[in-house]
């Protein structure tokens, strides 16, 4: 192993699926396999070296395969008010049945990460996602952050990405994550 390089493996067994995560160096994922997801129904991943949030819910990664389109990963805390966001698969916001849900500050986010109401500059941030070898892996190491909502931001508030183009941030590799990380 080289010299700086970190290697650590779990396995979690949940049921029938195997969910592997690794890090090594450059290669922060998490992998799972498709059988794993049900269509529409969101997956949390818990990563917990990124920290919690007041009320101790564990900070990670919601991987949904959304029908009809593409599979996508988002970070699991709310950018506005830090705390971690829930899967309500029931709740209804105008016509849209099963959001993620800010229980904090009342935010709602639609599947595909739209945000629907409350007091967010942009949409949910997100992890590039490869389903190219016929699993899902999420590549943890870089976050793009949401699109804005507003037409740009005001200076000093969050940062939000133009509908053309990325803005991204690197995501720490250890130690939570700070209360202000990809606010700007």
């Amino acid at each position: 192993m080289a010299l700086g390089a970190v290697i650590l493996v779990a396995l979690v067994a949940t049921g029938a699926c195997l969910v592997t995560f690794v890090t090594t160096g450059a290669d922060p994922e998490v992998r799972v396999a498709f059988t794993a997801i049900e269509p529409g129904v969101p997956r949390f991943e818990p990563i917990t070296n990124w920290g919690a949030d007041d009320s101790q819910a564990t900070y990670g990664i919601w991987i949904a395969q959304i029908p009809g389109t593409r599979t996508r990963a988002y970070l699991s805390r709310e950018v506005n008010s830090g705390c971690h966001l829930t899967w309500e698969g029931t709740e209804r916001v105008g016509d849209v049945t099963g959001i993620f849900r800010d229980r904090c500050n009342g935010g709602a986010y639609d599947i595909n990460g739209n945000a629907l109401d409350g007091p967010t500059t942009r949409n949910l941030d997100q992890f590039p996602v490869d389903t190219s070898d016929g699993d899902i892996r999420v590549d943890f190491s870089v976050l793009q952050i949401g699109t804005c909502r507003v037409v740009a931001p005001i200076s000093g508030e969050l940062i939000c990405a133009p509908e053309i183009g990325a803005t991204t941030r690197t995501v720490p590799r250890n130690g939570n994550l700070p209360d202000d990380f990809a606010r700007r």
